[in-house]
């Protein structure tokens, strides 16, 4: 098979040669926990089941998981023991199967996700970049309960230089709209934890407030209140961000404040980090 899975149409087959993610043919996975530190309607008390996949179809100059997401620190498994390591996280606990960076496995995960769902009985939660293609995520109708996208840039000039995504906003905001339609209402039960719905991350960079001011408009003007928003303030300069003196600090405390207010303004349902949330300490320990 000719891999086209994502926006960016590598058209190479994964058996024998590698597209712009690096991914291989089959699951290549670097982590597996029960994840503390998502949002609080995700992770609970007792943690979301959460699954990081190796390679990424976004090069991001500032990733903070850049050792699996561009290096490509992992290990290649079968469907089977892909299967085994969901059960294992159910058996723990976990209150949810939270894939993080899914989208180059998306053919995969479309034939073993129904098993999955019908076995474990956890809901499913699609924790991606965004830059996805919609008929790839129609083929997910029914198969996800959550979608977890991030929506990074409104600026497609930003988005080509610290991600190397083309068109990356218009991309991202059509397949937002997708995952809006197929699951168009936030779910959440009597424990606190969401079963359904769509919740749309932001991580505002440093020196860049007007653009997190334009994500934050375009999320309103879409979507309304049928979303919610985690702006996150997590960001510090990792991997090639660390020389490159437009991004290389934290937010301060005044942008901070001021997309805070922003935020409050728009009056949106959800999430904001607080900055000292700005640490390599909530980074997981990649091993597997």
């Amino acid at each position: 098979m000719l891999c086209n899975i994502c926006p960016h149409n590598c058209n190479v087959d994964r058996i024998i040669n590698f597209g712009v993610c690096q991914a291989p043919a089959d699951f290549k996975i670097a982590h597996i926990q029960l994840h503390n530190w998502e949002e609080p309607s995700i992770s609970g008390t007792k943690g979301s089941g959460t699954i990081f996949f190796s390679h990424c179809n976004l090069k991001c100059e500032y990733c903070q998981n850049y050792e699996i997401s561009q290096l490509g620190q992992g290990k290649i498994i079968n469907t089977n023991e892909f299967y085994k390591l969901c059960l294992k996280l159910q058996k723990q606990g976990a209150h949810n199967l939270n894939f993080v960076t899914p989208t180059a496995y998306s053919h995969l995960l479309i034939k073993l996700l129904p098993e999955i769902k019908r076995q474990l009985g956890l809901p499913i939660i699609w924790n991606s970049n965004a830059y996805e293609k919609t008929e790839i995520l129609k083929s997910l109708q029914g198969l996800v309960d959550v979608y977890l996208p991030d929506l990074k840039y409104a600026d497609n000039d930003l988005a080509l230089k610290y991600s190397q995504a083309p068109n990356y906003f218009p991309i991202a905001l059509a397949a937002i709209k997708e995952m809006v339609s197929q699951v168009p209402e936030i779910e959440i039960d009597e424990q606190g934890l969401i079963k359904k719905g769509v919740i749309i991350r932001h991580m505002v960079l440093p020196g860049h407030i007007d653009d997190s001011k334009k994500v934050l408009k375009a999320i309103k003007d879409n979507f309304g209140t049928k979303v919610w928003v985690s702006l996150l303030a997590q960001y510090y300069p990792a991997f090639k961000a660390k020389d490159n003196a437009e991004i290389n600090r934290k937010l301060n405390q005044e942008e901070y404040d001021e997309i805070k207010g922003n935020y409050n303004e728009l009056g949106f349902d959800g999430y904001v980090q607080d900055l000292s949330s700005a640490t390599e300490e909530y980074t997981p320990k990649w091993s597997f």
